[in-house]
């Protein structure tokens, strides 16, 4: 793989970020060494099931082997009696109250439908019960002795069988909490929505020229290196522990909390290091629930790790998306309206069905300038595994269909694609598609999204014509695609982070947050920030981030949220701690304390005089000049913006005309970061995301039988791209349009590069070799298809 990274093409933007640098007085903007990298490669780090937990029970879940059935009895008498076994939990006794496992605060945009000793199972791999025992082994023979009485109902996989008149519904339970918009359980349509602007029908009556398509996306799994794993137990207190490996420690906290009955204060989550999330570990999942529910009733600690296999269809995924798309252009490529409707399978439970539902339609739409748009769409429960949160949220989907659909006007109007695009993409000033429930109003400002298109077209040398750069046998073709991206910066509206910066008496800091890191560098990130502040290394800030009794709250590492919200709270809870310092040496500095300035460890005024930090802070803590005070700073921050983050992602494709194989010579993915706080992490994440969608793009999906059974259960049937399998040029390249309302500048950049590779690679493979894909993931069977169609 190779990497770069760009700066702005502008000679203004090079330097205005160099000038932005040079201003900072600590570490933002520079690629300093990971403040947890150290333990990391030694192995030092301890992730959740790391820590040694010799008297700890092992626990174990039954799950269903059904799609759709009434559990009518669970008899765990001769499990609950073999020797060894310390407790059993089922869903019909020991859940009484409903609950949603989404992780976002309550009261979630989701239906709480899940618990209240709930006896229907809904997928094959819904949790029906499970074992505390002194070991794995006597845990697993105790599963083996339950016994369950189902009553088997008839199942639906898919959205439109789901929605028809004779389909069984598979939420009639009596309480049914929380309902979303549209919702009609009769038809299991979990939310419905439809939003507009301007008038779509008209721009539809008046147009030159319409184009509509058809696309449908696939259920993919995140797939991260960690399996989910929790320890639980009761503590000295009789409070209820959870080390367990998640992105929303607080949430976890909170649900887990409502899930019991309990005060939140009765719960403690211990967050280790984390191996991956992609939104896999936002929400709190089953096994989550069900560790804490032996625990408590064992009264011992608990233990509970999930196999690849139970990871892969028990917890959750992405949702499978059909998308139809239609437009109107005018013959010299103006678009003037665009309609988009999206079929969302959510799955067993409805955790998220609204959400990315909104963002299917919405983001992909705010990516062009449209007078005229409309987009509707609907969730739905099957019998499936629950799908949730994932990497771009529901834009990967939305993506897919809008990007290649772009592709199809311009070749309707003959106009090259790229050309298409430049006409048409949005520019400062305009404002996004937002969903109604968004609180993020203000027009687009500081958009990179042209510098984007720029810098990969350049990068990748791209070349517009169609059909091109055939090779000398004339049995392989070559072609470019593009796609493009906006995602956001958190959730504006409903985030809420916290911070806290304790000056340590050697002139250290200690910085306590909410957020986690989850592998994609926050802590680090978090102490940039504050050392851009109080203009100390990086190295001399101490980041606490995996306690929810020892840090504020923060609702955690999702929505790309962590750098813009927790980055803004770690900013102003160091100018507070900023503030204090300079306020206190003014008892030892001549100049007056707004001429004060803190830099390189040290606070000076314009005359030179100084005091060394660690100096000041030492004569405060011990008391040396009066009474014993500690510096410490608090910040929190609820943004109402949610500034957007713009991705250009090209890819080169070469197709062998003879058996539709092929293979992605080049990805090249340009990000509009705001500006890179860590510009090696930035391109990290701007790489680890396209990879991740490449994998989408062109492997990946989980598929269920007839009956409802999982067909792909290991990580090797599920084909996940090995490194062997990445485009040999694969690289990330940074834009800084700088954003004002940012820590330093910055936006979000985690999620943004996931969006579009699937559209890039579909629309170089028809550029190559003139073969549409419309539905994921693209495969050398449906080239070869397409191309047996066309001869």
């Amino acid at each position: 793989m190779s990497e770069q990274t760009r700066t702005p093409p502008a000679e203004s933007s090079v330097s205005d970020r160099d000038e932005r640098r040079a201003s900072a007085p600590g570490d933002v903007g520079d690629s300093v060494e990971k403040v947890d990298g150290r333990g990391l490669v030694t192995g030092k780090a301890a992730y959740t099931d790391d820590v040694v937990a010799d008297d700890a029970l092992a626990g174990k879940v039954l799950y269903s082997p059904h799609a759709h059935a009434t559990v009518r009895d669970i008899d765990t008498s001769e499990a609950a009696s073999m020797e060894g076994v310390r407790a059993v939990v089922t869903r019909t006794a020991d859940f009484p109250h409903r609950y949603c496992r989404q992780g976002v605060p309550h009261p979630q945009p989701a239906p709480y439908d899940e618990g209240g000793n709930d006896p229907t199972v809904r997928f094959v791999g819904d949790p029906v019960a499970a074992v505390a025992a002194d070991t794995d082994d006597i845990a697993a023979a105790a599963l083996d002795a339950i016994e369950v009485e189902y009553e088997v109902h008839d199942h639906v996989l898919a959205p439109e069988e789901a929605m028809a008149p004779e389909a069984p519904t598979l939420h009639d339970e009596d309480e049914y909490e929380n309902p979303q918009p549209g919702c009609d359980r009769d038809r299991n349509v979990v939310a419905e929505v439809e939003s507009s602007e301007g008038n779509v029908d008209a721009a539809f009556a008046e147009a030159d020229i319409v184009v509509e398509g058809e696309y449908s996306t696939q259920t993919v799994q995140h797939a991260q290196l960690e399996p989910n794993a929790t320890i639980a137990w009761i503590d000295d207190r009789d409070r209820l522990v959870l080390r367990t490996s998640t992105q929303t420690p607080h949430l976890v906290r909170d649900n887990v909390a409502r899930a019991f009955g309990l005060p939140r204060a009765k719960v403690k989550v211990v967050k280790p290091r984390v191996g991956g999330g992609f939104g896999g570990k936002q929400d709190t999942l089953p096994t989550q629930y069900y560790c804490a529910a032996l625990a408590r009733k064992a009264d011992a600690k608990v233990r509970l790790v999930t196999s690849r296999e139970e990871d892969l269809y028990a917890t959750h995924c992405r949702h499978a998306m059909d998308i139809t798309v239609k437009t109107a252009v005018t013959e010299d490529g103006e678009l003037t309206a665009m309609d988009v409707d999206i079929t969302s399978n959510t799955g067993a439970y409805g955790n998220h069905a609204l959400t990315v539902l909104s963002n299917g339609g919405h983001e992909p739409l705010s990516v062009y300038d449209l007078e005229n748009r409309r987009f509707t769409g609907r969730a739905v429960y099957t019998n499936i595994t629950p799908a949730a949160a994932m990497r771009g949220y529901g834009s990967p989907q939305g993506a897919f269909a809008v990007e290649s659909h772009i592709d199809e006007v311009a070749e309707a109007v003959g106009i090259p694609p790229l050309e298409l695009r430049r006409r048409n993409i949005v520019h400062d000033g305009l404002k996004a598609f937002d969903p109604g429930f968004s609180e993020s109003k203000r027009p687009f400002a500081a958009i990179g999204l042209e510098e984007c298109i720029d810098e990969a077209t350049a990068d990748a040398d791209w070349r517009d014509e169609p059909r091109t750069v055939e090779t000398e046998d004339g049995r392989y073709a070559r072609g470019f695609g593009i796609g493009l991206a906006m995602h956001k910066s958190g959730v504006a509206g409903d985030e809420f982070a916290g911070a806290e910066i304790t000056i340590e008496d050697d002139g250290t800091a200690t910085l306590r947050v909410g957020v986690g890191d989850i592998g994609q560098g926050a802590d680090t990130t978090m102490a940039q920030i504050a050392s851009g502040v109080l203009g100390i290394p990086t190295s001399d800030i101490h980041v606490q981030s995996d306690d929810t009794d020892a840090t504020p709250w923060d609702n955690g590492a999702y929505g790309s949220s962590t750098t813009y919200v927790s980055g803004t709270a770690v900013r102003r809870a160091a100018e507070e701690a900023a503030e204090k310092l300079c306020d206190a040496a003014t008892d030892y500095l001549e100049d007056s304390r707004e001429s004060l300035a803190l830099s390189e460890g040290a606070i000076t005024g314009p005359s030179g005089d100084q005091i060394r930090v660690a100096d000041l802070a030492e004569r405060i803590f011990t008391g040396i000049d009066g009474r014993k005070k500690r510096i410490i700073g608090h910040g929190d921050a609820a943004p109402e913006l949610s500034p957007k983050p713009f991705a250009a992602q090209v890819a080169e494709v070469e197709v062998d005309l003879e058996t539709g194989d092929f293979e992605v010579m080049q990805l090249v993915s340009a990000a509009d970061v705001g500006y890179a706080i860590h510009p090696e992490n930035c391109r990290g994440q701007v790489i680890g995301a396209a990879v991740m969608g490449y994998g989408q793009a062109v492997s990946e999906a989980v598929t269920w039988d007839e009956d409802g059974r999982p067909e792909v259960t290991t990580l090797r049937e599920y084909e996940s791209p090995r490194a062997t399998d990445i485009p040999a040029r694969t690289t990330g390249i940074l834009v800084e349009p700088y954003e004002p309302s940012g820590p330093f500048g910055a936006k979000s950049v985690g999620e943004t590069c996931n969006i579009a590779p699937p559209a890039a690679v579909a629309n170089a493979v028809r550029n190559a070799c003139g073969v549409r894909v419309v539905d994921l993931p693209v495969t050398a069977e449906k080239i070869a298809s397409g191309l047996r169609r066309t001869e």
